[in-house]
């Protein structure tokens, strides 16, 4: 496979692929492209801030509200968390009823004697995986029980 690179601050950013057949590494590529260029709009103190999917550690409902949560600050958002999972986005994970949150930003995980597991985030924020969840979430993190 070739593939070229070219800087230039006077054109247009564009991706292109040639390929002759769909393979695992293009889907990669066409995900990380579609996640770098997604924002999400959220609202701080009367403020709108433009957020980088990638920014994001976790997204999660609280009352009618959906927050989104950076290293350092909560942000509301106008996206309901079904219409987040709805985009497939690569990186987030579903964890329980209301809350998704980005696997590269998992710092730990707690099991209890209960078979409950705590998720600890790199911001310090936990959360628990829902029981309906943890076989996803092992999958999607490449975890053997």
């Amino acid at each position: 496979m070739r593939y070229k690179t070219i800087i230039d601050p006077n054109i247009d950013e564009r991706i292109e692929i040639y390929a002759n057949q769909r393979t695992s590494l293009i889907n990669q590529i066409e995900n990380l492209i579609e996640n770098d260029a997604m924002q999400i709009i959220g609202f701080l103190e009367g403020e709108k801030h433009f957020l980088n999917i990638n920014e994001i550690y976790e997204i999660y409902t609280e009352g009618n509200k959906t927050y989104a949560a950076t290293e350092k600050e909560i942000f509301q958002i106008k996206f309901r968390l079904y219409q987040i999972e709805e985009k497939e986005i690569e990186t987030f994970i579903k964890i329980n009823q209301s809350c998704l949150i980005n696997k590269q930003y998992i710092a730990s995980f707690k099991s209890s004697i209960a078979g409950s597991i705590l998720v600890k985030l790199k911001n310090g924020k936990s959360e628990y995986i829902s029981r309906r969840q943890v076989k996803n979430v092992m999958e999607r993190m490449g975890i053997k029980k």
